[in-house]
Formats: structure tokens, sequence, C-alpha cells
């Protein structure tokens, strides 16, 4: 800031000695008053020059926080991307990494309304009778019927399920009647179905009603206790225990400390000294069972 003084005519400094002459002492008297004006007129300077220079720096502040650098921008956008490509994945297929699966997350009840699995599968198993069947999904949980349709046709296919028997097939249709369904549904929607029939799963569990083999969704994403570390492994119990109950299987017990849990066996309320097993027959082709649970 700068101050802009005017300069004085010649008639106004021979005023200004005149009075000097005819004031006693009144030079000595003016300087005080002069000293305070400058010194007020540089405290004013200043402090001009300091509200300049904060005014500026938040200025500049701002700015920097409101307009980042284009590498910072493109950071950011980056991680923006991966964050949502990662949520997106996510929601598409949540049972990638069912152990790491937050409960809160998992919806607990949806419309009740499902999607049925396109296609179908070849016969598998048996020279008995051949069971159709359907996969179905409830809608918006996040997980695409085909997926599930993939798992289901894996367990009933295996050496170890339920068509060692040598009797029972099965065959995966997506139209027309079917024998049962596997339907992977939320917790509210499992109570529901599984209610009608009298039975109280509590939010917790599956069961096997009229046609309906419900999976409950928190236990296909999150297993057990049992089978933390091995989901996949328990999807199979899942589907072998329910199907094996549409077949007319009851629930048995431990057949002795050591001994394979078998597939009808309530492993989610224990194992009772048996060690895991999710399969009707052992690779031997041998029923693994216990006693029953009457």
């Amino acid at each position: 800031m700068s101050v802009h003084r005017s300069t004085p005519s010649p008639a106004a400094g021979t005023r200004r000695r005149r009075r000097g002459r005819r004031t006693r002492g009144g030079s000595g008297r003016k300087r005080p008053v002069l000293w305070s004006g400058l010194a007020a007129a540089l405290a004013l300077l200043l402090a001009c020059g300091y509200v300049v220079k904060d005014r500026t720096a938040a200025g500049h502040g701002a700015e920097a926080s409101q307009a980042p650098t284009v590498q910072a921008k493109a950071s950011a956008s980056a991680s923006a991307s991966a964050s949502a490509s990662a949520s997106a994945s996510a929601s598409a297929s949540p049972s990638g990494g069912a152990t790491g699966d937050d409960p809160g997350s998992i919806p607990s009840e949806g419309p009740g309304t499902f999607t049925t699995a396109a296609g179908g599968s070849e016969r598998v198993g048996g020279t008995g009778r051949v069971l159709t069947y359907e996969v179905q999904v409830e809608d918006g949980i996040g997980i695409s019927a085909s997926e599930i349709a993939a798992e289901a046709e894996s367990v009933l296919a295996d050496p170890r399920g339920w068509t060692a028997d040598g009797q029972v097939g099965f065959r995966r249709v997506s139209g027309g009647k079917s024998d049962f369904r596997i339907r992977l549904a939320t917790a509210a929607t499992v109570d529901r179905i599984c209610g009608e029939y009298g039975l109280d799963t509590g939010g917790e569990v599956n069961c096997d009603v009229g046609q309906n083999v419900m999976v409950n969704l928190k236990r296909w994403l999150l297993a057990t206790q049992y089978y933390a570390d091995d989901v996949t492994s328990y999807r199979a119990l899942i589907i072998n225990h329910e199907v094996g109950h549409f077949l007319g299987h009851g629930h048995v017990t431990c057949p002795g400390a050591g001994e394979p849990a078998p597939v009808m066996m309530q492993q989610i309320k224990g194992l009772h000294g048996c060690r895991t097993n999710v399969w009707p027959y052992d690779r031997d082709g041998t029923y693994v069972t216990g006693p029953s649970v009457a």
C-alpha cells in the first residue's frame, strides 16, 4: 500500500514559518503530534499489510483444498473406481468370500419371489427313478440362480452322494413340473415357508417341506463353526442333508468317537465326538450312518 502526499505550495510554507515564529516554543509542541501521526500511519500500513497477507493465504488454502493436483485427482479417481468395482463384484456374487462376510450385511428378508435357473442338466446316477429338480434363488439377494445351480449339480452328481446306492438319479430342469425345488432364500422367507408346515427354523437353519428344499442364505454364506474354513463343503452338507429328508431319511446321531459324522446327523448342533463329513457314502460306497434319533 502507498501513501500519496501532495506537495505544499510556497505560500503555505511561508505562513507555517510565520506562525512558528509567533508561537514561543511552538515547534517543540507540534513535534509530538507529528510523531504520533506518523506512528499511527505506520501502524495502519502494517495492519493493512497483514490483512492483505492473511486474506491471500486463506484464499490459496481454500483453492488448494478445493482443486487438488491432476495427480491427486487421478489417484482419487482410480481409488473410487476400484472401490466401485469391488462393491459391484461383492454384490453380484457375495458367496465368493463367504467366511469373511459380515452377518449384519446379509439380508434377513426378501420379497418372497424367486428366479429359476435356466437350462438343465443330464441325468446322473441310478437305474431307478430319476428325480427332477429346479434350482431357485430369492430375488434381490445378489446371487445368480445359475451359480447355485452349478453347485447343486456338482453335489448331486458326486459319487459319494445319494446316487451311490445305484438306485436314485437326478436331473435338473427349468420348466414344467419337477419333483422338488432347491431354493436359496433369506431367513424370513425360509421361516415363513417352513412355518407353513409347522417347522420352526428360527431364522437360522434349513428345512425340507413339501417339494421345497429350503436353504437359509445365512447358513449358505457363513456355514457353522465346524466348517468356517471350508464353506464349500458345508454347502454340500446342506444339500445332501435336506435332499436326504426328501428321500425319506430321518435324523441319526454320531456312531462313535472319531467316526465320520453322518450326513443325516444335525451337525449344526454339535459333532458329539465325530469328525466332519458331508457325504452320505464314503469312497468305498459304504453308507455313513448312526443310531436313529427319535
